[in-house]
This record gives C-alpha cells, structure tokens and sequence, in this order.
C-alpha cells in the first residue's frame, strides 16, 4: 500500500522559457501546483506522509536575482500558511528539511513558526526539502554521531541503520513513490538515504503542467509494480 510519497517538481525555469512567460509567473505556477497537489492527495487515504523538493543545496548557487524572486515567493506562502486555517483543518504537520541555518533569518522565523503551528497534528505530515542535499544530510548524520560517540552519550556498536535515521533532518517513513517532473531522470541528490528501495516515476510535463490525471496515472503505475527489496 503506498503511504509515504514524494516529488521532485523539476522544469519551472525551462517551462517559463518555452512559454515566453516571466520566472516570477512560473515559480508562482509551480506553488500553486503544490497546493493543488495536496488537495489530489486528499483522494488516496493511505498515504500520510508527502514530501517535497522545493530547494536543493545547489540551488542556492543560483544568481542573487533569482534567490531573491524565490524567497520572496516563499516568504509570500509561508506567510499565507500562517494566516489560513487548511493544514490544521486537515490535520497535516509541516516538517522543513535541510540546511536551513544557511536561509535567511526572516526564512527561518516563518518555517520556525509554521512548524510549532503544525507540531500537534498527526493527520498527514508533509515534510518541505529546502537548501537540501542527500549526501550532506548523511555526512551531518554521520559528524552529529561521532559527537555523540566522542561525549559518551552513544556506543558505537549500537548504530545501526534504525539509529542512524533518527540523525537525518528528518526521520520519516521512506518513500515509497518518489515523482519527477520534465522528463529528468535522477534523483539529485533527494532523499539519498531514505530512496534505497523507493519507486521512481517520471513525467515528461513540466511541474507547472502536472495534472491530477498525471499523479492517477503514477499512482497507478506504482500499483502494478512488485516490490521485492533486493529479496
């Protein structure tokens, strides 16, 4: 049964160029795509946990120009989340993942803010990937282990793969789904832990173009799969 899914919303830049329409627009699209996608969501009971890549740690290599159209966006939406009353009448819990020391303070206090709003909610959880990378989550997993290793607080022979997920950004239940959107096909770097085994499926259509025909169809493809995990 699928109960824990995940997308990468790839294509936003490149849809805005072969549309002739600003990146503002675009990026604009693509949230309102999210939230769109959430509500789809609400069709399939079983899954509780969605997770997605809204900005990877490479990302914030980007031009000045256009991290700043970006937190303005998110600053846009986080403040909206704090202003509506949908996750708590859904009963969804936000968790943010990443290296999020390095967003700006304003970022900070809006994520902080929305994740003690949402902290009593057990319904859903949707966890938001930004300033995220797989391989640094696992070497800050691995640095935060030693530590405790070193300061006595943890053996060394009692790290396994259990304990270590409880040091990831966030120790949720792996994905089961994982969807890209454009026609890329890879991970980049996007839940490199929690992946191992997870289902890849991906759409040719920007994410601004992702429709509800498209997540029915993914689901469904899922459907037909065996999973077998390396048995």
């Amino acid at each position: 049964m699928l109960k824990s899914i995940a997308f990468i919303p790839d294509g936003n830049r490149r849809f805005a160029k072969e549309s002739g329409m600003s990146l503002a627009k675009a990026y604009s699209l693509g949230v309102k795509k999210a939230w769109q996608t959430l509500e789809w969501l609400e069709e399939y009971p079983s899954i509780r946990v969605g997770s997605f890549y809204a900005l990877s740690l490479k990302n914030l290599e980007r031009s000045k120009r256009e991290l700043n159209l970006l937190f303005k966006i998110f600053d846009k939406e986080f403040l909206s989340i704090k202003k509506k009353n949908y996750l708590r009448d859904k009963g969804i819990r936000v968790k943010f993942i990443g290296r999020l020391d390095l967003l700006g303070k304003h970022i900070r206090k809006h994520i902080l803010d929305i994740e003690s709003k949402t902290a009593d909610l057990n319904n859903k959880l949707i966890n938001i990937a930004i300033g995220y990378d797989g391989r640094r989550e696992i070497v800050d997993a691995a640095v935060n282990i030693a530590r405790e290793v070193s300061e006595g607080k943890l053996r060394a022979n009692e790290v396994d793969e259990k304990v270590f997920s409880n040091y990831l950004y966030g120790n949720f239940q792996e994905p089961d789904l994982i969807i890209r959107t454009s026609g890329e096909q890879r991970l980049s770097g996007f839940l490199t832990y929690l992946s191992a085994y997870s289902e890849l499926y991906f759409c040719q259509k920007y994410w601004p173009e992702f429709e509800k025909r498209d997540l029915d169809e993914a689901i469904a493809e899922y459907s037909r799969r065996e999973r077998r995990f390396g048995k």
